[in-house]
């Protein structure tokens, strides 16, 4: 399967910006183009779900994203508890014409981190979760996710038996400072436990 590169030589982008925070740019990631800012139409506001379509256009969403706003939900002892997200960045590479590799860290209360990395499959006019089934490299494809995007702005929400993660985010040229090393913690997972075993 032939590789598609959209920016250039193994471009690897995954939750955030803000005024008041220093951003970094990832070594491995080139520069693009500023795609959101706060005078773009593509706000929060109106960020409209787009429906799952079968659409044969796969959409464009490799690329560096930081928080707009976000929450994750669980249950404990019956009871179901909300936190708002602090911080996070994705970052997402196209690995082919409907595989894209991610890895994305988040910010709780207390400081508290979340590392996720995998992969997005583009199939029927939508987005599954690609995951391996360890410790072969045999992958199953998951619809327990929703991965829209509308202009500049990338929505994902993550359900499992008992949590539940909606993120909201904006394409960037930068990562979220703050979350530096813990994202380069993570590409180092993604790299070596879903990439190269996938797209060696």
């Amino acid at each position: 399967m032939s590789i598609k590169l959209h920016l250039p030589f193994s471009i690897i982008m995954l939750f955030f910006f803000t005024a008041c925070k220093q951003e970094f740019i990832p070594e491995f990631i080139p520069k693009i183009p500023l795609l959101f800012d706060n005078n773009s139409s593509n706000s929060k506001n109106s960020f409209i779900t787009e429906e799952r379509e079968n659409n044969s256009e796969v959409p464009d969403i490799f690329g560096i994203y930081n928080l707009i706003e976000g929450s994750y939900s669980y249950g404990v002892k019956g009871m179901r508890k909300k936190e708002k997200i602090k911080a996070s960045t994705i970052v997402i590479e196209q690995l082919s014409e409907t595989e894209f590799g991610f890895y994305y860290v988040t910010e709780l209360k207390n400081s508290l981190i979340n590392r996720y990395f995998g992969g997005f499959t583009y199939k029927d006019g939508k987005f599954y979760q690609k995951v391996i089934d360890y410790p072969s490299t045999n992958t199953l494809l998951r619809d327990n996710i929703k991965l829209t995007k509308k202009g500049n702005l990338l929505r994902l929400t993550v359900e499992s038996l008992d949590e539940q993660r909606t993120i909201l985010w904006g394409r960037s040229t930068q990562g979220t400072a703050s979350l530096e090393d813990a994202l380069e913690n993570e590409k180092d997972s993604y790299n070596s436990l879903y990439k190269k075993k996938l797209f060696p």
